[in-house]
């Protein structure tokens, strides 16, 4: 055990952060839990404040979402204890959370999706996630880090493997050109990613000229305010009337939807990333005259070991993605922060 844990534990129980879905979040206070048989202890050095955390605090949320609950998911930690029978981590080790918890025998396990059981659990919507100093969780959600990864790179993870898992799902071609539309973490990300993946022709659209800018400095090639201009004709203009060969679809608001069939060349690829959490008008004849082919991605599932790479080899950077960090006991303002998107706020993280 470490002596930092026993000194916590001396000292009495740790503040969480938790929200019932009604607008309310509060800190509580809570035992340091003792990992049970299967799990290891994580001390939390890293949270992501993540779109779905503001969304989930306001009641919307993943069908299995259960309230009230600790928030959190986007987490890097340090093992400080280990439960019975846990042989694949050792205390000391610096860990990612990858945070479903599955049954591995229905058939969506056994199919490799483990993120579609039949009985799924999620750390941070119905099991108490990393918004507190202490979790305990199952062993096979950690993924050992690298030293050359830091712990508020780490905690991006999660959001850099929700953009990549959607991308696995289509194929890409230096040839390409693409299309990210939405200039937040997700979109970031995409950005890097596509250019990783030897893209050179990206357009990026968005609302906010700060993020647009973040944008180019990580490689797109062409960014649209679509305040300032409409942006199929943007995208039509830079491809010479062709359209995009890829669209990362990454807001999850608006009209990006149609924007994507539109801009779209025929046969080309759509990825949509975004939660509307509504339902959106389509002209579905674009589909079907230019033969899209459309993929959805809401997980990072079996992209964590990919983006740790790509984090060590520099092929991802936070650098103007993550623009703040807060100490959790300053919760509210981080929120609110984030809620409100003040001081030209990107991605924030707390920090335990």
């Amino acid at each position: 055990m470490s002596t930092d844990v026993t000194a916590d534990r001396d000292e009495g129980a740790q503040q969480a952060i938790i929200t019932d879905g009604t607008g309310s979040v509060w800190a509580e206070e809570q035992e340091i839990p003792e990992p049970a048989p299967g799990e290891a202890l994580v001390r939390v050095t890293a949270i992501g404040i993540c779109g779905s955390d503001i969304g989930l605090i306001g009641g919307e949320g993943p069908p299995w979402m259960d309230l009230p609950v600790v928030l959190g998911h986007e987490v890097a930690g340090e093992v400080v204890e280990l439960g019975e029978g846990v042989e694949d981590l050792e205390v000391g080790q610096r860990v990612a959370l990858h945070g479903f918890i599955y049954c591995g025998t229905c058939g969506a396990c056994r199919d490799g999706r483990y993120y579609q059981c039949d009985d799924l659990q999620e750390i941070g919507f119905t099991v108490d996630g990393g918004y507190r100093k202490y979790a305990a969780w199952p062993a096979y959600t950690l993924t050992p880090l690298p030293d050359d990864v830091s712990d508020v790179q780490a905690s991006q993870i999660d959001s850099a493997g929700c953009t990549l898992h959607a991308m696995q799902r289509i194929q890409t071609s230096f040839t390409d050109t693409a299309a990210v539309l939405g200039p937040g973490s997700l979109g970031l990300y995409g950005v890097q990613l596509l250019r990783a993946q030897g893209v050179k022709d990206i357009i990026l659209t968005g609302t906010r000229d700060e993020r647009l800018e973040a944008g180019e400095a990580l490689g797109a090639t062409r960014t649209v305010n679509v305040y300032e201009e409409d942006p199929v004709e943007a995208i039509m203009d830079f491809t010479d009337g062709h359209g995009v060969d890829v669209c990362v679809e990454a807001a999850g608001a608006g009209d990006v939807l149609e924007t994507c069939l539109q801009s779209a060349a025929k046969q080309g690829k759509i990825v949509l990333t975004g939660v509307f959490g509504e339902k959106k008008e389509i002209d579905p004849d674009h589909i079907v005259a230019k033969e899209l082919e459309i993929v959805g991605g809401v997980t990072s599932s079996h992209a964590v070991e990919e983006v740790i790479e790509l984090f060590r080899r520099g092929d991802l950077t936070i650098d103007g993605v993550v623009t703040h960090e807060f100490p959790l006991e300053d919760y509210e303002e981080a929120l609110d922060t984030v809620r409100e998107r003040r001081d030209g706020v990107v991605k924030a993280v707390l920090r335990p």
